[in-house]
This record gives C-alpha cells, sequence and structure tokens, in this order.
C-alpha cells in the first residue's frame, strides 16, 4: 500500500504507489505534492541514474521537495534495470510514468498537458528518449491507451546520449554498464545502439530542452550534451550550458541551488506548453510543437526482436 508522509514546507510525499505492472513485476513512484500550490500544477517528471544496472527511486528526493513547494506535481519512479532487462525495458517504464500522470494527475490538481521530464546520467538518457519518441508504439506501455508520452520539455543533467561515440571514449568491458542495458557491443546490437540513442531520434518534434554537464565529469564525457545539443540546434529551443563540477553536480551542495534554478527557470520561461495529447501520436502526425511533423524510429523497432529485451539476471553496480 502506498505510504504517505508529511515532508518540510507542507509537502506531502505518497511513496509506492504501483503504476506499472508488466511481466510479473509491479513497479511503484513515489509522488510529491503541495496542498497550498494554487490553480494547475505542472507536472515534473524525475528519473535518477544508474548506469541501467543499479539504484532505486529516491535520489531526486531534494528536488522533488523543492519542485513541489514551487507549485509541480513531482513523481520519481522506478524502472526495470539491466541486465535482466534491456533496451527498451526502461524507457518504456518511463513512459508508463508519463501516462500514469496523465490518466491520474486530475486527481491531484495537475495540468495533464504539462509534463516536464528531469534526468541524470542514464535518467537524462531516458527522459530525452522518451521525449523524442513520444507516442511511438513499440515503445509505448500496454497500459493507459489514448495517453500520450509527449513531454512539453525535457532537462538532461550529464546524459548519455550518443552510445557509440560513448564506446569511443570509454573502456566497457562485454556485460557491464550501458552495454549490459543494450544487450551487447555495437556489432552485436547495432539496432539497439542505435534506436536507445537521443542523437539518432532527434527529429522536428521535439520539445524544448536544457542539458546542463559537469565540466569535469569524468564518468559521460561532456562532449555527449554537445552532440545532442548540436543535433537539437536546428530542431527546437535548445539551452547546452556547463557546470564547473564532476558527474554528480545536480546533487552537491555547492551547485544545487544553481543547477535548480537554471532548471525551473528554464521550465517557466518556456511555458510547458504541451502539443495535443488527446490521443497517440505517430510518425507524420502534427506534433504542434515547432518544426510539425514527426519522423520517428518505428520501422526500424522490429530489428531488436522478440528476444532483446531480457537478459539472465539482476545486479547493481557503479557507472552513470
Amino acid at each position: 500500500m502506498p505510504v504517505t508522509e508529511r515532508a518540510p514546507e507542507s509537502v506531502t510525499v505518497q511513496r509506492d504507489i504501483p503504476f506499472h505492472e508488466v511481466d510479473g513485476e509491479t513497479l511503484t513512484l513515489d509522488l510529491y505534492d503541495a496542498a497550498a500550490a494554487s490553480g494547475p500544477k505542472p507536472v515534473a517528471v524525475l528519473v535518477r541514474g544508474g548506469a541501467f544496472t543499479s539504484g532505486d527511486k529516491g535520489e531526486f528526493a531534494r528536488h522533488a521537495l523543492d519542485l513541489a513547494a514551487d507549485g509541480f506535481l513531482v513523481i520519481e519512479p522506478q524502472y526495470r534495470l539491466a541486465p535482466e532487462w534491456t533496451f527498451p525495458a526502461a524507457l518504456v517504464d518511463v513512459k508508463a510514468a508519463i501516462e500514469w500522470a496523465r490518466t491520474e494527475g486530475e486527481s491531484y490538481g495537475a495540468d495533464t498537458n504539462r509534463v516536464v521530464g528531469v534526468g541524470h546520467s542514464a535518467g537524462a538518457n531516458l527522459v530525452v528518449l522518451a521525449a523524442l519518441t513520444a507516442d511511438e508504439p513499440g515503445f509505448e506501455p500496454e497500459l493507459y491507451p489514448g495517453a500520450s508520452s509527449a513531454l512539453s520539455a525535457a532537462v538532461g543533467y550529464a546524459g548519455v546520449y550518443d552510445f557509440h561515440a560513448l564506446d569511443t571514449v570509454t573502456d566497457v568491458p562485454a556485460g557491464e554498464g550501458h552495454r549490459a542495458y543494450l544487450g551487447g557491443g555495437p556489432d552485436d546490437e547495432p539496432a539497439a545502439y542505435d534506436l536507445a540513442s537521443p542523437v539518432g531520434q532527434v527529429n522536428t518534434g521535439a520539445p524544448p530542452t536544457l542539458l546542463l554537464h559537469g565540466s569535469e565529469d569524468d564518468v559521460v564525457p561532456p562532449s555527449q550534451s554537445e552532440l545532442l545539443a548540436d543535433a537539437l540546434g536546428p530542431m527546437t529551443d535548445v539551452v547546452h550550458e556547463t557546470v564547473p563540477s564532476d558527474h554528480g553536480f545536480p546533487f552537491h551542495g555547492a551547485q544545487y541551488d544553481d543547477v535548480y534554478e537554471r532548471t525551473v527557470e528554464f521550465i517557466r520561461r518556456i511555458g510547458t506548453d504541451s502539443p495535443d495529447t488527446d490521443g497517440p501520436r505517430g510518425a507524420g502526425d502534427d506534433t504542434g510543437l515547432p518544426g510539425g511533423d514527426l519522423s520517428g524510429p518505428t520501422d526500424r523497432i522490429s530489428d531488436l526482436g522478440s528476444g532483446d529485451v531480457h537478459g539472465s539476471d539482476r545486479r547493481d553496480g557503479p557507472g552513470f
């Protein structure tokens, strides 16, 4: 059963709300809400890192409390981990959380036409990729039919956006890190490498995007954000900035206030306007965002094959 707590600043926290039951697993989310917030509240979906292989919701608790106090309805979901679950399982789970917010959010006073995603590291990959593959049938959960997985804006902290480029600058043993998530190396899983890389999925339906990266990041190279910013630049409003810190900068006391303020200022500046979310959006549909038509990866999703979603077991480990 969900647990309700009273947090500082009159923010109520409801923990462990089920939102996605899939293949014998029940995923849950934490919901942060300030009852004193007036008017329909935009929704913020916060997605943690962990190299796709480790961790649990709760990493973004401080951000969630502050965002709720500032008038957002905030959710932080779980997602399935590699190597037990490979791409696109985690992406589908993040989309399920977005669609849960659209389906259930009104009962919490949310404006379900304004949903933004914020992610760190592997979570930034998932948030940005969810935004770029909004309503693509091959990546959608079976729950919440008719609900859109589109995001009004995406914020990526220290994200992984091009797995091919990442492999050229990092030494990743087979079966670990992102290779565990993708099911192997680039020669083994070329379709997963392409489809899971936001750089390869950039399209004219991309929402406004903020990319922040630590200038001293030795886990995910700052060049990852540069590559995505260059790709997104012709398509949408993109802000790319560096922070004088390492990979964990969003959670460091010295950088927290600055990063938080940059994030909220960006979200408020773009107004968290949303495309039409009355129904699923597919390739060729008008997105209502800059650029109009959406070209997507639907025609290549079948390359993954039915056997490429599962691994053998779950293990935790360090990384992004």
